[in-house]
């Protein structure tokens, strides 16, 4: 289950490189239409409706790697005072709570993709951009991240009945340390299995 969760990993680090190249070829084209319209009177077409599109597949890429590496923010005010068998159970509870979550954003997610394709929905922009396009990247991120998070979920129940110990290592929230460690030796980041 480990090696299969590092290979999920990976393919969710791909497609984080993606969102973020997305993200400065967004950033290119909003700095060529600013530059063009100051100095020369003319503008990209577009490059707001382009950049709704990729704020919104962008957080679908993103969140299965976010996942994998503990970055959900999570309320654990007084979670540190509750017995460790405890902690346990609701670290793989929320496992589950977010997995639950994830199916049901990725169910939504394709229903709203077919009924675009069922009408063959385009903008009313001058893009004339067939929705499906945009929808089809945000279906994909929020698939792979609710696959991604029923893995979690399974490797997290399998750990409460066979090494709880590493349960809070691997589905808790980071403590101080561990942030502070990641950002001193982030090449470190592969090695907590």
């Amino acid at each position: 289950m480990d090696a299969l969760l590092r290979t999920v990993e990976h393919i969710a680090a791909a497609l984080a490189l993606v969102a973020g190249a997305a993200i400065a070829v967004l950033a290119a084209l909003i700095t060529i239409d600013i530059v063009g319209r100051d100095f020369f009177g003319a503008s990209i077409q577009g490059t707001d409706e382009i950049g709704g599109y990729v704020l919104a597949f962008v957080g679908s890429l993103g969140m299965a790697l976010t996942l994998l590496r503990r970055g959900h923010p999570r309320i654990e005010i007084f979670f540190r005072f509750f017995p460790r068998v405890l902690r346990d159970c609701l670290h793989v509870l929320a496992q589950i709570a977010m997995a639950g979550f994830a199916a049901f954003m990725a169910w939504h997610a394709w229903g709203e993709l077919q009924t675009t394709l069922r009408f063959g929905a385009i903008t009313n922009t001058p893009l004339q951009t067939p929705l499906w396009v945009p929808q089809g990247v945000w279906v994909i991120g929020m698939i792979f991240f609710a696959v991604t998070a029923c893995l979690a979920t399974v490797h997290a129940l399998v750990l409460l009945f066979t090494d709880r110990s590493s349960i809070e290592r691997r589905y808790g929230a980071p403590t101080v340390e561990e942030e502070v460690s990641q950002y001193v030796h982030p090449e470190g980041d592969d090695a907590r299995d």
